[in-house]
C-alpha cells in the first residue's frame, strides 16, 4: 500500500509540474484588465490559429499612439462559442475594437502596440464580445 501511495504522490507531482506552463501561458496579467481602449480603424491581418487568434488593426485609439495594434484573442474554439467565424473579418474591413492595453506600453517587435481583445463592432454594425467600453479580455 505504501508503494501505491508513493506512486500516486509522484504522479500528482508530475501532473502539477506539467500543467504549470499551461497556467503561465494563459495569464492576462500583462494587460490592464480594468482599462478598455477603443480603436477605430482598418483590419490589416486576421489570424484564425491556435492557441490564440489575433487581429492587426491600423487605427486611432482612444488612448495611446495611432498606428498598428496587435490584438491578442482567445482560441478559435472559444471564439466560435461567442459568435465568431473564420470569415467574420478580413483585411480592409473598417471596425471598432475594444481592448485592454498592455500595462507597460511597449512597441512590439513588429512595430505595433499590444492589447487584449474585449469586443468588436464589425463593418456591418454587428457586435461581438463586450462593446460597451467595460470589461476585460480573457481566455474564456
Amino acid at each position: 500500500m505504501k508503494v501505491f501511495n508513493t506512486f500516486r504522490l509522484q504522479l500528482l507531482a508530475c501532473a502539477a509540474l506539467l500543467s504549470a506552463p499551461a497556467f503561465a501561458h494563459h495569464s492576462t496579467s500583462a494587460f490592464e484588465n480594468d482599462k478598455v481602449i477603443r480603436i477605430e480603424g482598418t483590419i490589416t491581418q486576421f489570424r484564425w490559429i491556435n492557441p490564440h487568434a489575433s487581429i492587426k488593426i491600423e487605427g486611432h485609439p482612444s488612448e495611446g499612439p495611432d498606428g498598428v495594434w496587435t490584438i491578442e484573442m482567445t482560441a478559435p474554439n472559444s471564439l466560435l462559442l461567442q459568435g465568431w467565424k473564420r470569415d467574420s473579418i478580413k483585411p480592409g474591413d473598417k471596425v471598432v475594437i475594444f481592448a485592454n492595453p498592455l500595462k507597460n506600453a511597449v512597441t512590439l517587435n513588429d512595430g505595433s502596440q499590444g492589447a487584449l481583445y474585449v469586443g468588436i463592432v464589425l463593418a456591418d454594425g454587428a457586435k461581438l464580445g463586450q462593446t460597451d467600453g467595460k470589461g476585460s479580455g480573457s481566455s474564456r
